[in-house]
């Protein structure tokens, strides 16, 4: 055998001239596309948000490279950016040998960019569409939602809120009554107190008063221990109902939210490595996309998409700046308000209404006694069942979304049920059969339905769902981004925002 040789351990070798990282850099890599796309950007927006004066600052263009790449490479915190600018030499390349610290990299993300996230998304779509990557025609939306950066046990619920602030305000009520009544049979001159106009009305502030109030009373009363008793215990419900106001303004009007994120609302989310679902603090993330890019995003306290779209569209518009085409959505996006928002835009219909897909079974074709079964006769203004039985018109039932939008809803009902042999199938335990129907809803439906069902709307359907799921596939699966690192509505926004130019600037480079 020869002899084993060892090439030379050169790592304390000196160099007569400091290296171009570029060279280190092959041609071809990601971290050009990015330095490359970001040079194009008009970032004024951000430039506005540094006033004049004072010592000189690390420049947002670079800052924003460096925010960029690091999410691309899955590098999602501001101290292991500040540690791959000391260390990675992508890192240190785009950053020009700048070295900000965690602090400053956080600053510019959740105070600076946070102003103007938008604008700077805005204006990667305007080089998207230059370059021909997109036309902006076809969106195709979905959501998904996200888990916050929250304690998942930290919730507040309205319901048990609302609850406790009742059973305080009942005690307060009480104790209330009791000290005035020990006012009077001590003293009727210090006895004039009136607890009457603080009925329908016990908040904590009205109650702060009373308190002071009697406090002053207490000293000139005789010696009274069990109206000091019932003082002290005032006081402990007057913080107990603090705490509850406290909440019920958390909440803002939602079902939930999280001690730790006040932004955060409690939402069904499935567990990859078992499929359970368990109940975590979350946004739900919006997202429109075209040949896979992401042309809008938004994030939403709610839970149900369909409330979401039409806010989401306005926010689309303007992220976006030029009109799209048509809007694609799975089933839950179809209401008669989403629909009445894309006929008014005039925007191409192919929103999927909740049992498009379940029409096309056996089980909904063997169901003879759902609405969609029944007949309607226009010069009557009747509809007639599948057994021959007629249901006249009753009254109009009216209702209104959470986004102000009214509709109504005509009723009709049968005149006798009984006797009929398929009254258990047909009635479900009420005496006559009624039925509900929105002659605007249904005119949409049938829009919807034939766009879906034709060419374009085959295709478009087909394209759907590898679009717009592939992009969370994207970002959730292989980027890993399970969880915001950020908390408050804003600072995810702005992060979401990031993520949503780092995607399509990786696109592009691949």
């Amino acid at each position: 055998m020869g002899k084993v040789v060892f090439k030379k351990d050169q790592s304390n070798q000196l160099m007569l001239l400091p290296p171009d990282l570029g060279s280190f850099i092959p041609d071809n890599h990601l971290v050009r596309t990015v330095d490359k796309v970001i040079n194009e950007l008009k970032l004024s927006p951000l430039f506005e948000t540094y006033k004049g004066g004072g010592t000189s600052s690390y420049s947002p263009r670079m800052l924003l490279k460096v925010l960029t790449y690091g999410y691309i490479e899955k590098t999602y915190t501001s101290r292991r950016i500040a540690k791959a600018l000391k260390e990675n030499i992508y890192f240190m390349w785009i950053s020009g040998m700048s070295k900000p610290d965690f602090t400053t990299i956080n600053n510019f993300r959740s105070k600076r960019l946070k102003e103007s996230v938008d604008d700077v998304f805005s204006s990667v779509i305007e080089v998207l569409i230059k370059g021909g990557y997109i036309k902006a025609e076809n969106l195709f939306i979905d959501g998904t939602k996200i888990e916050a950066n929250a304690n998942r046990y930290s919730y507040i619920w309205k319901k048990n809120t609302e609850r406790h602030e009742s059973m305080v305000k009942e005690r307060v009520k009480k104790l209330l009554s009791h000290i005035d009544e020990l006012q009077k049979a001590e003293d009727t001159e210090y006895g004039s107190h009136d607890l009457e106009e603080y009925e329908g009305k016990v908040t904590s502030e009205e109650i702060d008063k009373v308190v002071a109030e009697i406090n002053q009373k207490i000293s000139k009363w005789a010696k009274s221990k069990e109206a000091s008793t019932n003082v002290t215990k005032l006081k402990k419900e007057v913080t107990k109902l603090k705490k509850y106001q406290k909440q019920k303004d958390m909440l803002g009007g939602r079902n939930s939210c999280s001690k730790t994120d006040k932004d955060a609302t409690f939402f069904k989310m499935k567990e990859d490595h078992h499929g359970m679902s368990q109940l975590k603090p979350g946004y739900n993330v919006q997202i429109a996309t075209e040949n896979q890019y992401i042309l809008g995003y938004g994030i939403y306290q709610k839970a149900a998409d369909t409330s979401v779209f039409i806010p989401f569209m306005e926010r689309v518009k303007t992220q976006l700046r030029v009109p799209p085409k048509n809007i694609t959505t799975d089933a839950g996006y179809g209401s008669e308000e989403n629909y009445d928002y894309v006929s008014r835009n005039n925007i191409g219909n192919y929103l999927k209404y909740n049992n498009f897909d379940y029409e096309k079974t056996k089980e909904y074709k063997s169901r003879n006694f759902i609405s969609d079964r029944f007949i309607y006769n226009p010069e009557n203004d009747q509809y007639e069942c599948p057994s021959g039985q007629v249901l006249d018109f009753a009254y109009i039932k009216r209702t209104k979304t959470d986004n102000g939008y009214k509709s109504n809803r005509m009723v009709y009902r049968s005149k006798c049920c009984e006797g009929c042999q398929y009254k258990e199938k047909c009635c479900k335990g009420s005496k006559e059969r009624t039925i509900e129907v929105s002659p605007k809803l249904i005119e949409y439906k049938k829009t919807a339905r034939q766009n879906l069902e034709s060419e374009i709307g085959k295709k478009l359907r087909s394209q759907r769902g590898v679009d717009v799921e592939s992009v969370f596939g994207q970002i959730k699966h292989n980027n890993q981004f399970r969880r915001f690192y950020t908390r408050g509505l804003k600072n995810v926004n702005t992060e979401w925002g990031i993520i949503s130019i780092a995607h399509n600037i990786k696109k592009m480079a691949n």
